[in-house]
């Protein structure tokens, strides 16, 4: 539902899966739906909440800088913050992903 942009749908049915998972992924893809929507606020309590659930993961880190690099959203700070995680934070599997995450937040750092 969030690929067809269907964020409400996508959040309702996300919200009720998070009473049956700790999957963190819900967490990400509600924030997602958030940011997509322009609720930014919500975005990042979703994502920050994503953080709190497994710390040692960067893919919600790097959704952080996605969302505080949005312009209507430009957080400088904790851009700085949330993308010196992604560049520094020793993933527990080194991978393309990590490696693409990477390299679009020091795009996004310049």
């Amino acid at each position: 539902l969030h690929k067809l942009k269907e964020y409400d749908n996508s959040t309702r049915i996300l919200e009720e899966a998070m009473a049956h998972s700790n999957d963190p992924m819900i967490l990400n893809i509600i924030g997602k739906n958030y940011q997509a929507s322009g609720e930014y606020k919500k975005a990042e309590e979703y994502l920050i909440r994503s953080t709190h659930r497994l710390p040692g993961r960067i893919y919600p880190y790097y959704l952080l800088v996605k969302l505080y690099a949005e312009p209507q959203y430009l957080q400088p700070e904790k851009l700085k913050y949330a993308a010196e995680i992604v560049l520094t934070k020793e993933p527990k599997v080194q991978s393309t992903a990590v490696r693409e995450m990477r390299e679009e937040v020091k795009k996004l750092l310049k």
